[in-house]
């Protein structure tokens, strides 16, 4: 489907239009199965899922890959989760905290989280308020190479004196709590403070504990059984988890990353769920008998990220320059498909209609003023095409994750409209697990160990991007990539964190987007329709838009 994703942290207050892509498509009732029967391809015990990559680790906490993520919502139980509406509902608590139901006071810095009593880990321990405070613990232990600690840092303290209530006491107002503390989107499932307290020490063993490759202690719909790498992970249903056995028995979660495979695994029925379809393959795979196939805009954005601290890129003319060379339109349709929604910014005018700042700096394609702002700033074209300045050429890389067939044919196209402006691109691109590595000894983004890279955020309907654009989140310390740093939108985020005024924190996005476009430190290139296929006979699946399309509600699957 293009770019594996790595994922935004976001969180939701605005309220949000979500718009089902032209492309959905619901198979002709013809080729699907009568209603008292199902498929002769179909095992009612057992779910076999395609992804387009394989996860480096289990364990969310430890990686933004969207392998783990996806995992992570059969294995674990979070705070909420996202609906098919992109609104959060109530997972491991209650109910969802509001200022309504007393649990969120009336300066916000006191949080009640109210768990339900339940909840067993898989090996019959209670899941309690010890173990949402013991996960506090590991994402701000500084020797844990977490994905985030974004609003985990500003909490103070957690009381547990009622063993299913967490009290906690925030520094001071953090607007996106709510989806961002135990939640899917911000990378921290409840984890088990019995199985993992001891690993979380000063010399960072949690790092290479061993419940990351096999966590065989989980709360979630499914528990672990087995993962051969290279292959596939299998689940098993949880004859523990609170809302009751899940009704499929085994989930088989096996990564794909050749389309032609998957999509001949469809064809076939090999697979019954299969995501990362190729765009060039969307057409034909979602004709086949006794499939549904939809392609909703969900909340993703593919995007090229300059590398700040690389001094090719510290003037912003020159990444300008590039940005205009960019024919995104063309890609879109050439390349993409269509599966796509172009945007200026950050945010999608439809997935965002009111936070969507229409008036910011835009580079529409335009390779003579490219040209010009080249000339500019003194890179003379030479006799082969590529410009120099002071006896350099004007040549860098670009990367993305090795797995993507799409990703790489833009990559491609990326290279030749750059080098029609005068520049020689190379392609260097490595496996997603390296790619998104959170040790910055290791990894490519973390390590800022590229040039430019191609990849996609995912995210949840809120405003809040300070996770990857702030200046306070820059690496090892957050997501902040491509490091950049500017006061103005950094100091416009920590404003719309700090307050629950839904318009104040509009207003700060609108000076956010108005600073990120001026700069220039990332070309935002579309947001994503994904698509998803899935066997007919395969009931309960209504993907979310938000963080871990297409699940969320894994427990009520069923033949």
């Amino acid at each position: 489907m293009g770019p594996l994703f790595a994922r935004a942290v976001r969180a939701g207050l605005v309220a949000v239009l979500i718009v089902a892509s032209g492309c959905m498509s619901i198979s002709d009732s013809s080729r699907a199965s009568p209603t008292n029967s199902r498929h002769s391809w179909t095992n009612i015990h057992r779910l076999i899922i395609a992804a387009p990559a394989e996860p480096r680790t289990l364990d969310p906490v430890l990686s933004p890959a969207q392998p783990t993520l996806e995992l992570s919502m059969f294995l674990f139980s979070y705070a909420i989760r996202y609906n098919d509406a992109g609104r959060p509902v109530a997972d491991a608590l209650a109910e969802v905290p509001t200022r309504i139901n007393g649990d969120v006071s009336t300066d916000g810095r006191t949080l009640r989280y109210k768990l339900r009593r339940d909840i067993f880990w898989s090996d019959g321990v209670p899941l309690t308020c010890r173990d949402l405070r013991f996960t506090w613990e590991v994402v701000t232990n500084a020797h844990n190479n977490v994905t985030t600690r974004a609003g985990y840092e500003d909490i103070r303290s957690i009381d547990c004196t009622d063993a299913y209530i967490a009290v906690i006491r925030m520094k001071r107002v953090y607007a996106p709590f709510l989806q961002q503390l135990w939640s899917v989107n911000g990378n921290a499932p409840i984890l088990p403070e019995h199985v993992l307290a001891r690993y979380n020490d000063a010399r960072g063993s949690f790092n290479t504990a061993p419940y990351h490759a096999a966590p065989t202690v989980t709360s979630g719909p499914y528990t672990f059984r087995s993962w051969k790498r290279g292959s596939q992970v299998r689940l098993r249903a949880n004859p523990r988890y609170f809302r009751g056995k899940p009704p499929i028995e085994e989930i088989v979660y096996r990564p794909m990353p050749d389309g032609n495979t998957l999509v001949f695994a469809l064809q076939t029925h090999e697979i019954d769920l299969a995501f990362g379809v190729p765009e060039a393959q969307w057409e034909r795979a979602k004709s086949f008998s006794g499939i549904v196939a939809i392609a909703p805009v969900v909340f993703a954005w593919t995007h090229i990220d300059f590398n700040l601290r690389v001094p090719l890129f510290h003037d912003a003319r020159m990444r300008r320059a590039l940005t205009y060379a960019l024919n995104r339109p063309a890609l879109l349709h050439r390349v993409g498909h269509g599966l796509g929604e172009l945007s200026d910014t950050f945010f999608s005018a439809t997935l965002y209609p009111n936070a969507y700042n229409s008036h910011t700096a835009k580079y529409r394609y335009d390779p003579k003023v490219a040209r010009s702002l080249l000339d500019a700033i003194g890179w003379k074209a030479a006799s082969d095409g590529i410009r120099t300045r002071g006896g350099r050429r004007l040549e860098f890389s670009i990367s993305a994750p090795a797995e993507s067939a799409t990703g790489k044919l833009i990559e491609t196209q990326i290279q030749q409209q750059w080098r029609a402006i005068g520049a020689d691109v190379q392609v260097k691109n490595y496996p997603g697990v390296l790619f998104f590595d959170n040790d910055p000894q290791r990894g490519i983004l973390q390590g800022g160990k590229y040039d430019t890279a191609f990849y996609a955020w995912t995210g949840a309907p809120d405003v809040d991007v300070s996770s990857i654009y702030s200046g306070h989140y820059l690496p090892p310390h957050g997501q902040n990539t491509l490091f950049w740093a500017n006061p103005t939108a950094t100091s416009a985020m920590d404003d719309a964190n700090a307050t629950v005024d839904t318009e104040r924190r509009i207003r700060d996005y609108m000076i956010v987007q108005r600073e990120f476009a001026l700069d220039d430190p990332s070309v935002i290139l579309w947001f994503m329709k994904y698509p998803v296929i899935w066997n007919s006979d395969l009931k309960g699946i209504t993907p979310t838009p938000a963080v871990s399309p297409p699940f969320w509600n894994t427990w009520e699957y069923h033949y």
